[in-house]
């Protein structure tokens, strides 16, 4: 591993890992919020295209007749095999299940109507992989190409590594299988290469990688082309993530390369200059309580417990899950608001867990600081009064504007004609215990 110190290889390895989905534990369902947008490989294989980059003929379908479509037209064209493929944000699609009784989401297939016949299996069924948890990701759409002949299969891979204060790119001549299991059995086999920002990848760069790759000399142009438009989507598109497994070297040249699956992620914070690309996202993919979390700017990672937490800060929304688990209780989810919501996003952080059928109480614990308790005060009023809050509410406020913030909560609540379970305590820990209580007596 010449380029790679061995102590930095689990860097690169958990930065391609931290941007996929892990699947829960069993009997656990956890609804994993993913911190980057993350493309589709048929998103991923057009952007790919727009940057001069190789990919295979193949068009995206969503019934099975669009399938066969799709699939007779790239036999028209020439092409010999046809690839069917489930398209969900997770890994492993070859070897997963769907709940049709299909096994396998990836097809090859020999004509149109074997096409149109699997895909009518994927498309609105749910397909369970390695990567999901046990109830899988609903199959929306099928991505149908052209098969290539593939004669080697390579890993290639550009992402940010905090420990190089750069990107890197990370290659394997081991392609086509789980890059960790690979830093697990064989690191030798993988070279990271960090990149200068400011300079981008250099011929030097891109030399080194393609000989590290097994191509020759007479192959390295060529190959060197590739990964500097690879390196070019990276920065412009504000990527976090370019995992290209298989890059594949076809029987048509020995430096005839083709990005045959791709996986994409961007950086939550360039969405203000990549409209374009944020726009993709699919949201019928996302746990609805995400989707509507994000879309009003709140910080939401749904769980499977009965007491919803609304808080201000990571390491605060920890410290009260963790205290609700201490005294019996299960949180239903993780929900930071961050240091400047307002009061319409506090009112929404309400409407999302209460239209949680699990949420049968709600913790509500904020430590004033940058986020005034009186803004926080002004919200819970607010919702309680659009919302019209059903289920025990616990506030527990300290900090910036506290007694004030106590004042609102306290007279709004006189004035009010609406019946609301409120109580205010000042003790985080009997707060907690409050909330606990609330799930007692109403399991009781």
């Amino acid at each position: 591993m010449s380029t790679l110190l061995p102590q930095r290889l689990g860097v690169a390895a958990v930065a391609v890992r931290s941007l996929r989905r892990a699947p829960a534990a069993p009997g656990h369902q956890l609804h994993q919020q993913l911190r980057f947008l993350s493309l589709q490989e048929y998103q991923s294989k057009d952007l790919l295209r727009r940057y001069g980059i190789n990919v295979q003929k193949g068009a995206v379908a969503s019934t099975a007749d669009e399938a066969f479509a799709v699939a007779d037209r790239l036999k028209r064209e020439g092409a010999t095999d046809l690839i069917l493929k489930c398209q969900i944000l997770a890994g492993g699609r070859g070897k997963g299940t769907l709940t049709s009784g299909l096994r396998g989401g990836v097809k090859i297939c020999s004509t149109p109507t074997e096409v149109r016949d699997f895909a009518k299996d994927m498309i609105g069924y749910r397909l369970i992989t390695q990567q999901t948890d046990e109830l899988g990701e609903e199959v929306n759409k099928v991505l149908v190409h052209e098969g290539v002949n593939i004669v080697k299969e390579l890993y290639l891979a550009i992402v940010l590594d905090r420990s190089y204060a750069s990107p890197v790119i990370v290659a394997s001549t081991q392609g086509g299988m789980d890059i960790e299991q690979v830093a697990e059995t064989d690191p030798d086999a993988i070279h990271v290469r960090p990149i200068d920002i400011d300079t981008g990848v250099s011929d030097n760069d891109a030399r080194a990688i393609a000989l590290a790759l097994g191509f020759d000399d007479s192959c390295v142009p060529k190959v060197s082309q590739q990964l500097k438009r690879l390196y070019e989507l990276f920065v412009a598109c504000d990527a976090t993530q370019v995992e290209i497994n298989p890059f594949a070297i076809t029987d048509v040249a020995p430096d005839a390369v083709m990005c045959v699956d791709a996986k994409i992620a961007f950086d939550d914070s360039a969405k203000y200059r990549q409209q374009e690309l944020f726009s993709m996202e699919d949201e019928s993919l996302m746990d609805p309580r995400e989707a509507a979390a994000h879309k009003a700017g709140l910080n939401y990672i749904g769980l499977d417990g009965n007491i919803g937490c609304l808080v201000n800060g990571a390491g605060l929304a920890m410290a009260t899950m963790d205290i609700i688990k201490l005294h019996g209780g299960s949180p239903a989810n993780f929900l930071d608001v961050g240091g400047g919501a307002n009061r319409q996003q506090v009112a929404e952080a309400f409407r999302i867990l209460q239209a949680d059928d699990k949420v049968r109480s709600i913790l509500v614990n904020i430590f004033g600081g940058i986020m005034r308790c009186d803004l926080i005060a002004e919200g819970i009023v607010q919702a309680a009064e659009e919302v019209e809050l059903k289920i025990p509410l616990v506030v527990r406020l300290n900090g910036t504007n506290v007694e004030k913030g106590r004042r609102i909560i306290a007279e709004r609540m006189v004035n009010t004609d609406k019946k609301i379970d409120i109580q205010v305590i000042d003790d985080f820990e009997e707060a907690a215990k409050a909330a606990c209580a609330t799930i007692q007596s109403d399991v009781t």
